[in-house]
């Protein structure tokens, strides 16, 4: 099976596009919670849920809805789902990739199977489906 990569600027837009379905109303959900409770420590409740969510979507359905809305999937080598295992490792990679200044991220623009630093971390890869 030939597995044809996903580029920089189609992943960019997956992410600007998860940004208005799950970024915007977590931002929301999490002021609502945070004033409700007159406590900002459990508006991470949200956060924390967020990331649960993000993991079992890369790990269970192959990526979230702005890869699968753009046509992409999160993939192993034999492209197959890569699970919620590979799923929170590629997320921590994603952290690392974001302490180094994003270069991690800019890794997809010159790497031949455009992989990032989180990519290479989880060994996935994204794919068009």
């Amino acid at each position: 099976m030939r597995l044809r990569y996903a580029g920089f600027w189609i992943r960019f837009l997956a992410g600007i596009i998860d940004g208005i379905i799950i970024g915007i109303p977590a931002s929301i959900l999490q002021m609502i919670v945070g004033l409700i409770t007159e406590n900002p420590d459990m508006s991470q409740l949200v956060s924390f849920a967020v990331l649960i969510l993000v993991v079992y979507l890369d790990g269970t359905k192959g990526g979230t809805p702005g890869k699968l809305i753009l046509g992409l999937k999160i993939v192993n080598e034999q492209g197959k789902c890569i699970g919620v295992i590979n799923a929170a490792l590629r997320y921590l990679g994603k952290i690392v990739s974001t302490i180094i200044l994003g270069i991690g991220f800019l890794m997809v623009i010159w790497d031949k199977k455009k992989q990032g630093l989180h990519d290479r971390i989880a060994d996935t890869y994204v794919v068009w489906k």
